[in-house]
């Protein structure tokens, strides 16, 4: 039997609150079709890892357990990023590339991923098989939590590239306010300080994704939307100038439990403040 997909964790009964957190950077998974002789070279395969976010189901993937429903993907963002637009890449002479889109056919360096050239009946399956599915799946619970509560908050989860983030620890995104209320933004911009986070709003790059600008509607459907990224520098303990190469070579990075541990007890913090701050929030 084929498992569900995306992966939805529900809380207990009776233990439910008005928030939603999105993970699509979560898996790290292949599709099943891809093999080794896929790769154009042998350690493109760990792409499917390092295009994850690093520790992304250690701090996010338990929030059902404090009340949050959770939705995730199994499969790496190398070959679907539901983060991204749909048709977020090129189309050129029957050859589909893609540096940095919904999917990857290219390093940045544009160098061929795959021996295959991707076309784009492959990508279309692609985006009905995992693409399709994840926006529909947000968009039932959405509407049902808004049924339920009135209000609901989507918290799109992710650890951010070391190397992109530099010094920032944890950057919120709103789409500079449009897809959450700013008294929302800064309550839990306060959580995440009180925990000893430096926090940044709408740092560009980080503003916020596909994923929050689609589903974030504050006043017509009062669902507000906030992008969380924690900077993956503070989950491990592997110096930021060796990850690539760490990665790169399978190799999973060191965990760094006491931030790991901080960050999820602080997310745990922001679920319990978020029903009383949802019924007062503005929706404008």
């Amino acid at each position: 039997m084929e498992r569900p997909f995306p992966i939805v964790k529900h809380p207990d009964p009776g233990r439910g609150t008005p928030v939603l957190v999105s993970i699509p950077h979560y898996g790290t998974e292949p599709l099943p079709q891809i093999t080794g002789d896929d790769y154009c070279e042998p350690r493109f395969a760990t792409f499917c890892y390092g295009f994850a976010d690093m520790f992304a189901r250690d701090v996010y993937g338990d929030l059902h357990e404090h009340g949050a429903t959770v939705v995730a993907t199994p499969v790496s963002r190398m070959f679907v990023d539901v983060n991204r637009r749909r048709d977020d890449f090129e189309h050129l002479d029957g050859e589909v590339r893609s540096r940095r889109g919904v999917v990857r056919t290219h390093t940045m360096r544009e160098v061929a991923i795959f021996t295959r050239p991707l076309v784009l009946t492959d990508v279309e399956e692609r985006l009905r098989t995992l693409y399709d599915p994840y926006y529909a799946t947000l968009e039932d619970l959405l509407t049902a939590l808004r049924q339920m509560y009135g209000r609901v908050m989507l918290l799109d989860g992710h650890t951010g590239s070391a190397r992109r983030m530099g010094e920032h620890e944890v950057i919120l995104g709103t789409r500079h306010g449009t897809t959450c209320a700013r008294d929302l933004t800064d309550a839990v911009a306060a959580i995440f300080t009180g925990y000893g986070f430096t926090v940044h709003q709408d740092v560009s790059g980080y503003a916020g994704g596909n994923i929050v600008t689609t589903f974030g509607q504050p006043r017509t459907r009062g669902i507000h939307a906030l992008q969380v990224e924690i900077n993956a520098s503070l989950l491990t303990t592997t110096p930021r100038d060796e990850l690539v190469a760490h990665i790169s070579r399978g190799d999973v990075p060191a965990r760094a439990e006491e931030n790991i541990a901080r960050a999820r007890r602080c997310l745990r913090d922001v679920l319990e403040a978020l029903p009383s701050l949802l019924a007062t929030a503005r929706d404008s």
